[in-house]
């Protein structure tokens, strides 16, 4: 078993979140919600080895859907790239794929989560895809609203990489952001959406987190629990700051109580081209993650 530790900053310092996994497994079903089952969260691990690339697979199980995704790097030190984050167009599974920079000799591997649950009224997937660009954001259609994210960025990992993937304003949007000296060649958001279970709002609130704004590096930040009613659905986190740093986790906890996110400083490797020219001369910065809670919706 792994364990991920989430730092929280709070007024009383930074409180230690401890995020279990288990590859492949899936959290025991906890007392219902609004006439069935809890969600659960499903997860599984690529090899720890020095691949250049590899990716991973999680599953729902049963007759669930794909509500929303999560990924993380373990062992990077900013020398490898998450690359994708992606459910399927079914919503049977998220695939995560991850990128070593030029140089990164030292084993590695990447976990892809899912987060799964039943509806009457199951969610859909949305995309949309931009070249050479580095912003790109996709809304829900009609009268659905966003329960989950994703994204693919296709181009060179040593000069461009994640730094962004957020729910936007009234949890009906996706926004997907590039760091670096270059634009992906292809970059896509995806958004997990569904109806409302209610005649008005969206089905859940929003709930943020963030470290200090410093030059420690990697930063990991952690939401607060959620209400006893309540589970965490979509994650998302942006990285801010004068530096290349980058998205290396987006993470629900394994009881999806919390969600928690990690970023780094992109280590300059032998052979591999700076993020910026001036990177010597900077590194300050910050993380946010928020978390998509709710307690309705079947």
């Amino acid at each position: 078993m792994r364990t991920m530790d989430i730092a929280r900053r709070t007024g009383a310092g930074a409180v230690a979140v401890v995020l279990g996994t288990a590859a492949g497994a899936a959290a025991p079903d906890r007392p219902a919600h609004a006439g069935g089952l809890a969600p659960v969260r499903v997860e599984e691990v690529s090899d720890n080895d020095a691949s250049a690339t590899k990716v991973v697979t999680a599953s729902c199980p049963g007759m669930r859907s794909v509500f929303a995704a999560g990924a993380r790097i373990v062992n990077g030190n900013g020398g490898v790239v998450l690359t994708a984050m992606e459910p399927d167009a079914e919503l049977t599974t998220v695939t995560v794929t991850a990128t070593a920079r030029t140089g990164h000799a030292s084993a590695w591997s990447v976990v892809a989560y899912a987060t799964c649950d039943w509806s009457t009224r199951p969610p859909v997937r949305t995309t949309a895809t931009v070249g050479s660009a580095s912003t790109v954001e996709v809304s829900c259609p009609g009268d659905t609203r966003l329960v989950g994210t994703g994204f693919r960025s296709e181009g060179p990992v040593d000069q461009t990489y994640v730094d962004e993937v957020s729910f936007g304003p009234g949890l009906r949007t996706v926004r997907v952001h590039t760091g670096g000296t270059a634009e992906p060649a292809a970059l896509t958001a995806v958004g997990v959406c569904k109806e409302p279970t209610q005649p008005t709002g969206p089905p859940g609130v929003r709930v943020e987190a963030a470290t200090g704004y410093d030059g420690t590096w990697p930063k990991t930040v952690g939401t607060a629990p959620a209400a006893p009613d309540a589970h965490v659905y979509g994650v998302d986190a942006r990285v801010t700051g004068a530096g290349p740093f980058f998205l290396s986790a987006l993470v629900p906890s394994a009881n999806l109580r919390q969600a928690g996110a990690e970023a780094v400083r992109a280590s300059q490797l032998p052979g591999s081209a700076a993020a910026r020219a001036d990177a010597a001369g900077d590194g300050e910065g910050s993380l946010a993650v928020s978390a998509l809670e709710s307690a309705v919706f079947h």
